[in-house]
C-alpha cells in the first residue's frame, strides 16, 4: 500500500510562487542598497563642497553703535557719572587707583585688526554687543598722563540765559593739533543749534589763567587718549572705546575723535559735533532718549553712537 502525505491537503507550499516571491524581495532589496549608495555619494559632494564667507558680524553698527559706555559710546543719567552709551544704574568696574598719570598700556594700539564686540550691558556703558568699526590706521592709546587747559579765542557769547563756564582741556602727547581742538568745541558751544538756543543758556569761556588761579568751573570739557579716558570715566567702563560724562568732565575720547564712528559714516567732522553737543548734554544735566520715530532725525541724546534705532543722525540739540 503506498504511503499517504502526513500533511492535509491544500498545505504543501507552491515552489513555483516560493521562488517568486524570493525573486521580488531580493529585487527590491538590491533598489533600497542602489538609493542608499545614491545619497551617501550626494551627501559627501555636499560635505566636500567648499563654503563662501558671509561676513556676518563684520559690518557697520546697525544701532548702537560701541553701545552704551560713557561719553559718546555712553551710558547716563541726569545725575551722576554718565557714559555715552547706556541708561540705568552704573556698574562699578574693577579697583584701581584713580589718580591720572602714567598708564601702564602700550604707547599706541595698532587698530587695524578685526573688530572686536564688547560686553553687552546698557547699564555700565558698555556697547551692548555692537560690532566697533576696524580703524584705519594707529591711534595712541595714551598720552603724556597730563591735562592741560587751552586758550580759546574768539568773542565772548552775547547769548542772554543762564551761565555755564567752561573750560577746553586736552591731555598731552597726542599729537592733535589744540587750537583746533579749542576752535572746534567753541564753534559747538555757541552754534545756533546748539544747547545755548535750547536751554538758553550762555557758555563762558574759563581760560587758563582764570584756571590757574582757581575760577570756577561747571563743564571741562577734555579731550583724552582712550587710557586717560577709561581712568577719568571710573567707576563707569569706557573699555578706551567710548566718551563719559562724568563729575564735572565731559571726557571726549581721542578714538573716537579721529575715526567717528558708523552712525556718521566718514563725515566725522560732523560726528565731533555729536560727541561735544552729547556729552555737554550731560553736564547740562540731560539723560539718553530715544528714536522718536523711524526716519526722524534723531535727538541728540540718542546714543547715536551705538543705534540710531531707525533714526537719522542729527549732531544738534535742536532741530530734531
Amino acid at each position: 500500500m503506498a504511503e499517504q502525505d502526513s500533511e492535509p491537503p491544500g498545505s504543501r507550499p507552491d515552489r513555483s510562487r516560493v521562488g517568486g516571491r524570493e525573486a521580488a524581495t531580493t529585487w527590491r532589496r538590491r533598489v533600497v542598497a542602489a538609493a542608499v549608495l545614491a545619497l551617501v555619494a550626494v551627501g559627501a559632494l555636499f560635505l566636500l563642497r567648499p563654503f563662501g564667507h558671509s561676513g556676518a558680524g563684520q559690518g557697520p553698527v546697525s544701532a548702537g553703535a560701541p553701545g552704551p559706555v560713557s561719553g559718546t559710546r555712553t551710558a547716563s543719567s541726569a545725575a551722576g557719572p554718565t557714559p555715552s552709551g547706556s541708561a540705568g544704574p552704573v556698574q562699578p568696574a574693577p579697583s584701581a587707583s584713580s589718580s591720572v598719570g602714567p598708564h601702564p598700556l602700550p604707547s599706541s594700539t595698532p587698530l587695524s585688526t578685526p573688530s572686536v564686540t564688547a560686553p553687552e550691558n546698557e547699564d555700565d556703558g558698555s556697547p551692548g554687543g555692537a560690532v566697533l568699526p576696524v580703524a584705519p590706521g594707529i591711534v595712541p592709546q595714551q598720552g603724556n598722563g597730563r591735562i592741560s587747559v587751552l586758550p580759546v579765542p574768539g568773542p565772548a557769547s552775547t547769548a542772554p540765559g543762564r551761565v555755564v563756564r567752561y573750560t577746553v582741556e586736552m591731555e598731552g602727547g597726542l599729537g592733535v593739533d589744540a587750537a583746533q581742538v579749542a576752535r572746534t568745541v567753541r564753534s559747538v558751544l555757541l552754534d545756533a543749534r546748539g544747547w545755548q538756543q535750547k536751554d538758553h543758556v550762555r557758555f563762558v569761556n574759563v581760560s587758563p589763567a582764570q584756571a590757574d588761579r582757581g575760577d570756577a568751573v561747571d563743564i571741562r570739557v577734555t579731550l583724552a587718549s582712550p587710557a586717560l579716558t577709561d581712568r577719568l570715566c571710573r567707576p563707569l567702563r569706557t573699555l578706551s572705546e567710548v566718551s563719559c560724562w562724568n563729575g564735572t568732565r565731559s571726557v571726549l575720547n581721542l578714538r573716537r575723535w579721529l575715526l567717528g564712528d558708523d552712525s556718521y559714516g566718514t563725515d566725522v567732522a560732523r560726528y565731533r559735533v555729536y560727541q561735544v553737543s552729547h556729552e555737554v548734554g550731560h553736564g547740562l544735566g540731560h539723560g539718553h532718549r530715544s528714536c522718536p520715530a523711524p526716519g526722524r532725525r534723531a535727538p541728540v541724546m540718542v546714543q547715536q553712537t551705538l543705534s540710531l534705532q531707525g533714526c537719522k543722525p542729527w549732531p544738534y540739540p535742536t532741530g530734531a
